[in-house]
């Protein structure tokens, strides 16, 4: 594969990531960037990486720690409690934005170890063992990693905006 249609082929999945870690489509884009900078940079200089996915995705993920840690190193803690959102249009007062809306809550309270996983695995095109290299751990370490996010994902959600609403059994039920 060459180096162009490797990052083609990668800038959509890798832009959805790094937007997800950063909950931020301006600071999530730089990220990408960056990211596929570096994967050019060492495609160039040393030839093609044994996974491109997972070197960019890893070089994306370490760009995202340093930058939360610059972003809290700076703001005051209130602010990060207060956040302004977006004053909601019609179309936003339907039951699928709400579920959307708590859905990313949801997410936005996990560990971070657990959005990770979570966001790797929703990428169709992303590989059990890609995710798993990406994140230093093995296929079926990351297997249950993401089983054991998705499930506190779940039961985080809060009753109007979780699963019973759409007739799923609630996680904690089986349990």
């Amino acid at each position: 594969m060459d180096m162009e249609s490797a990052i083609e082929r990668l800038a959509p999945a890798l832009l959805r990531f790094c937007t997800g870690l950063t909950r931020s489509p301006v600071e999530g884009e730089e990220l990408a960037q960056e990211a596929l900078a570096s994967l050019v940079r060492y495609w160039r200089a040393q030839g093609p990486p044994q996974s491109p996915a997972a070197f960019a995705y890893t070089v994306a993920r370490r760009q995202a720690h340093r930058w939360r840690r610059r972003l809290l190193r700076f703001l005051p803690l209130d602010f990060l409690e207060s956040r302004p959102h977006p004053e909601p249009g019609p179309e936003a007062r339907s039951a699928d934005r709400e579920r959307l809306e708590g859905a990313l809550r949801a997410l936005g309270k996990l560990a971070e170890r657990d959005r990770e996983a979570v966001l790797l695995a929703a990428d169709p095109e992303m590989a059990v063992e890609e995710a798993a290299q990406m994140l230093g751990i093995s296929p079926s370490a990351f297997k249950m990693r993401v089983h054991r996010a998705r499930q506190r994902l779940s039961s985080s959600m809060e009753l109007g905006y979780g699963f019973r609403e759409q007739g799923r059994e609630d996680v904690r039920a089986g349990s």
